[in-house]
């Protein structure tokens, strides 16, 4: 009988340690995997000076390595709310300061989530395909992941309307606690859900909640700064005009940096205290000199500037990516791809090929020496069924060069796999 809690026996290595272990083995591979943030690119100028402005006073140097409050510092969860609301085109005041709350990256704040929010046996509805990180959380928490298939737009309302209904008709809803999106540039898809899909499906989950249960949206908007091309939109949030429906969280770890794991988000007023309470047992708030070298950056104009410079870098990351897909890949009717305005990632299919490890590709393109993301791993246990011939690739990381190199491996691999499908003569 083993010893381990519940939790702990129901908890599964992420798919993405086994890929991190294969990059570290073979430092000569080309990973299109990992999520990494480019590497040349992160701010260490703008966060020396930041530091060097925090302890150049000793009395604020000091204040910066002690505690904080449990929900974050006030200053920066104030200037963080201020630059939400002009985002969104929403008046400053239409959000409290006390409705945000700072952690340690925006994954321990869906972590918090889940434990404040789920029992064993609940249900968090989600897009298929989707962030493939949460759903580890989501299954080690004896919780259930129910897909809902996407197009173009984001997750299609008939469907989130079809799955509310049934459950209500078998006494099913209040297990279902809440549909967590990524509504910019998702993991892995890297769809931005539209401005007529976030109404529609706000408009869905609002009608569907009922003084007995309440039904939340979590929108993930960790990927919003990281845009290309196109016009920002207003998060889900800006629909909430009664502050009691959408969990906002974002993070600075793609737009920054991750090493400083300042998270953040901004809560339903009804669940102020319980995540309060939460985190207050957990680690008495988030590390407070990184959320102060946040605040520095931002109030200098440092985090603005860098943003700028960050976007070209993956304007031309992506760009490289998609026209290598484009001239290694272009006549295959088999492969198509999603277009991306922004974020990490390129979702593709191969339509007939089996991308998972056990399948011919993933073998192949180690062996040339490219590694990627197999889509199986990005999909729910249930609902819309796993897609298990499509991959995500990543231009986060690697240079220009080694894009282009890594694509056309990867292409010579997928062409060996196609050929040897077909019917030898």
């Amino acid at each position: 009988m083993s010893t381990l809690s519940r939790l702990s026996q129901s908890t599964v290595e992420a798919p993405i340690s086994f890929l991190m272990r294969e990059a570290l083995a073979r430092p000569e591979l080309i990973s299109l995997a990992a999520g990494f943030v480019d590497q040349a690119s992160l701010p260490l100028a703008e966060t020396l000076r930041a530091a060097d402005e925090l302890l150049a006073s000793s009395a604020r140097g000091r204040a910066a390595l002690q505690y904080s409050t449990t929900m974050g510092d006030g200053a920066v969860r104030e200037i963080l709310l201020n630059r939400l609301l002009e985002a969104d085109g929403l008046p400053s005041g239409s959000r409290s300061i006390e409705q945000v709350i700072m952690t340690a990256g925006s994954n321990e704040l869906l972590y918090q989530l889940g434990l404040v929010l789920l029992d064993r046996e609940d249900i968090v509805l989600c897009a298929a395909p989707s962030y493939f990180v949460f759903l580890g959380a989501l299954r080690g928490m004896g919780a259930h992941a129910f897909g809902l298939p996407v197009d173009a737009s984001g997750v299609i309302p008939e469907v989130l309307e079809k799955v509310l209904q049934k459950a209500r008709a078998e006494g099913n809803s209040n297990r279902i606690k809440a549909l967590y999106l990524t509504t910019y540039f998702d993991n892995p898809s890297s769809i931005t859900t539209s401005t007529e899909r976030r109404e529609e499906i706000f408009e869905i989950v609002s009608r569907h909640n009922h003084q007995h249960h309440q039904l939340y949206i979590i929108e993930d908007a960790a990927y919003r700064d990281l845009r290309y091309f196109g016009k920002d939109l207003p998060s889900l949030l800006s629909l909430d005009r009664q502050h009691k429906t959408v969990i906002h969280t974002s993070s600075f770890s793609k737009s920054f940096s991750p090493g400083l794991r300042v998270g953040w988000g901004v809560l339903p007023k009804d669940l102020i205290t319980a995540l309060s309470n939460h985190q207050g047992n957990m680690n008495f708030g988030a590390p407070h000199f990184s959320q102060q070298i946040i605040l520095q950056v931002v109030q200098a104009g440092d985090f603005d500037l860098h943003l700028t410079k960050l976007r070209l870098t993956y304007q031309q990351k992506l760009e490289t990516m998609t026209a290598a897909a484009n001239k290694y890949l272009g006549d295959l009717s088999e492969v198509t791809w999603l277009p991306a305005e922004g974020g990490l990632y390129i979702w593709m299919r191969l339509a007939g090929i089996n991308t998972g490890t056990e399948g011919p590709l993933f073998s192949r393109a180690l062996e040339k020496g490219v590694l990627y993301v197999p889509g199986c791993y990005c999909y729910p246990s249930a609902g819309d069924p796993p897609a298990h011939d499509r991959l995500r690739l990543s231009f986060g990381v690697q240079s220009l060069e080694r894009i282009a190199q890594g694509m056309q491996l990867l292409a010579e691999a997928i062409r060996e796999t196609l050929a040897q499908k077909e019917p030898q003569y």
